[in-house]
């Protein structure tokens, strides 16, 4: 090849490849148009329900109970909330509802409401009823867990704890001859095991435990006897406990007081 040819072929420009920039530019738009889409989502918004007023628990709900808000479409799954008023106007809280909730399905029943549901969401077993019990001797408690119910007797009485479990375990009670010269010593009495928690009121320090009417009974009258009652939180999968179990200080065992806890099994 000449010394010319070479020369015109250098001087000769080449052709760029508009591939790569018809890409990139693609690229950008598309980039771009996705971007507006999510602005215009983000920026979009949809009807939902909340309450206008106050609603007491098991009342059917008019429209003038309700009012209808906007919201982000995009939101926390926990305010999805109700679109339309007429998906719940005609229906009953199922529980007592406060004005400006987020109304949700949860919050309200199609049939009028039986019983009393707590706002917890738990209801009462028929045949059981509900009592009203400190939590300042329990400490921290959810209905959740299950409690236990004892009474301290300052007196030594055996009558009050030690006749009764015996009577339950078919025993003849043992009671100290009046002229003993031991004298009775003071004790506590585990009298129930593993009720159940309905509702906690933590201002209140108040516990609602479900009883059988018997045991409600036997508990106002250890109040009215003005006895010391305390109670503990206990594992709802936990052994129940036995009934009416009394210890005094003379009774206490280092072995029993060192002993492990027995593990849970399911077998249990």
């Amino acid at each position: 090849m000449s010394a010319l040819g070479t020369l015109n072929q250098a001087l000769t420009r080449r052709r760029s490849n508009p591939l790569p920039a018809i890409l990139i530019g693609l690229g950008l738009i598309v980039t771009a148009v996705f971007t507006v889409i999510a602005f215009l989502e983000a920026g979009q918004s949809e009807p939902v329900v909340i309450l206008a007023r106050d609603v007491p628990y098991g009342r059917q709900l008019s429209a003038d109970d309700l009012t209808v808000v906007l919201l982000p479409r995009h939101r926390p799954v926990q305010l999805t909330g109700i679109a339309s008023p007429a998906q719940v106007i005609g229906q009953y809280a199922a529980r007592n509802l406060s004005a400006n909730d987020l109304l949700q399905p949860s919050m309200v029943t199609a049939q009028s409401p039986a019983q009393p549901v707590y706002p917890n969401g738990e209801t009462l077993t028929p045949g059981m009823v509900p009592v009203p019990f400190s939590t300042e001797t329990i400490g921290p408690l959810t209905h959740h867990d299950r409690v236990n119910i004892g009474f301290n007797d300052p007196s030594g009485a055996a009558d009050v704890c030690d006749q009764a479990r015996s009577v339950a375990e078919g025993r003849t009670p043992t009671v100290l001859p009046p002229d003993t010269p031991l004298q009775p010593r003071p004790y506590a009495c585990r009298l129930l095991s593993g009720a159940r928690v309905l509702y906690v009121d933590s201002e209140a320090q108040v516990a609602y435990l479900e009883l059988t009417p018997y045991q409600s009974h036997a508990i106002w009258t250890l109040q009215a006897a003005g006895l010391p009652m305390w109670g503990e939180r206990y594992s709802s999968d936990a052994p129940i406990l036995p009934a009416l179990e009394r210890l005094d200080i003379g009774q206490l065992t280092v072995e029993e007081l060192t002993a492990p806890v027995k593990p849970i099994t399911g077998d249990e």
